[in-house]
């Protein structure tokens, strides 16, 4: 049996909300993420692929490049890198590409950060030789890609350099584990699998074997939830009975015995104003860096959509019985391989396990909860059989 939440004090735990992957590139996107509640941000910006902190001059990008561009030819270019050196070819470009040309020096892509933000290092890889996913790894400071979106706007892509990682995803794993701050904390994070990435189970199962760092996928992202896919006539539509939802996933995955934890994340979300849903709940002894991105290691986090109102207050695992509270009447569900097990309205709700030859008969058991305001929790899975990690 495997519980991430055994061993929490639900009475002193701190909840923070967090998002592994979130796209903030300026101050106003910083000051809309913070005004709707993220304390802890790992930021997960590309072009290039690079954490985002308070040091941070998108400047550095263009004239002081620090890692190494690959050309799809299999070389490099080693750093420090000046763009302004190699993109002689203006000519080629739009309006808006040529406008910012020569690049000069920039301030700091933040001006003020809030004495009570957390920024974590982070950053969305992708652009792999052999996978169309999207992956982050919170607390991992490796960097990938360049400055340009696409390989379009300056047209690096046209002149022979690569998008994004330019490798495959396992070579791209082996550096965003390497990099990770904390030994004990952080980890990889499946984007998007079934919206945008399209992935089939066994392409996220072959991730999540890869090393138990993998943490698991998302199963809400916001971007996909209020995209219109299907104006797009090469979309196939995912088996998935929710936009935005990647839970008929989950579940499959659950079934196989993998431990999986599940991320609901705003994405571009808090680059468009207003208000967004996609939030981690992060349940921490301390408000520290290591603390957050330790829960984030060991799913000690809940998702949710807005982090108002409905609020888990305690969890309990046994081998008999799975039980589940929270501070607002709610319609708590519980689901097994088997689907949804049991349904309750209620603050508390307890599902009583079905046993076979006296041990627990269910491979795993998740909880949601739902109230009248639409706010939906996911609690991480409790593991009962087959855990592959």
């Amino acid at each position: 049996m495997m519980n991430p939440y055994e061993g929490i004090d639900w009475n002193s735990a701190l909840r923070v909300a967090s998002s592994s992957h979130v796209h903030i590139c300026n101050q106003k996107d910083l000051e809309n993420g913070y005004k709707y509640g993220l304390r802890h941000i790992p930021i997960s910006n590309y072009y290039p692929s690079a954490p985002y902190d308070e040091s941070t001059r998108p400047s550095d990008f263009r004239l002081r490049q620090h890692w190494p561009a690959k050309r799809t030819d299999g070389s490099t270019i080693e750093p420090p890198i000046n763009w302004n050196d190699i993109i002689t070819w203006q000519e080629e470009l739009g309006e808006a590409a040529r406008s910012t040309l020569p690049f000069t020096e920039g301030g700091p892509a933040f001006s003020r950060i809030p004495e009570d933000i957390i920024l974590s290092p982070n950053a969305e890889h992708h652009g792999f030789t052999n996978s169309y996913a999207h992956i982050c790894s919170p607390g991992s400071s490796f960097i990938s890609g360049n400055i340009d979106p696409g390989g379009e706007k300056y047209r690096l892509a046209a002149h022979g350099f690569v998008i994004g990682f330019g490798g495959t995803w396992q070579e791209s794993f082996e550096d965003m584990l390497t990099h990770l701050k904390y030994p004990d904390a952080g980890g990889i994070t499946i984007n998007h699998p079934t919206w945008f990435s399209q992935l089939t189970d066994d392409q996220v199962f072959e991730m999540l074997d890869f090393d138990n760092r993998v943490l698991g996928i998302e199963v809400y992202n916001d971007l996909s939830g209020r995209r219109n896919w299907f104006e797009d006539p090469e979309f196939v539509a995912p088996s998935e009975l929710e936009q935005g939802f990647s839970l008929n996933m989950w579940d499959r995955i659950l079934t196989s015995g993998r431990r999986c934890w599940g991320f609901c994340v705003p994405d571009h979300s808090v680059e468009k104003g207003a208000d967004w849903n996609g939030r981690n709940i992060l349940l921490v002894p301390a408000f520290t860096e290591h603390d957050c991105l330790r829960a984030y290691r060991h799913g000690q986090f809940y998702g949710c959509l807005k982090d108002s109102g409905l609020t888990l207050r305690d969890f309990s695992a046994t081998e008999s019985s799975v039980s589940v509270t929270t501070d607002r009447p709610a319609t708590i569900k519980f689901i097994t391989e088997a689907g949804d097990v049991k349904e309750i309205y209620g603050e508390t709700a307890m599902y009583e396990l079905p046993k076979s030859k006296g041990a627990p008969d269910p491979v795993f058991v998740r909880v949601e909860a739902k109230d009248d305001t639409g706010e939906r929790i996911f609690l991480q899975p409790v593991m009962y059989k087959n855990i592959a990690q």
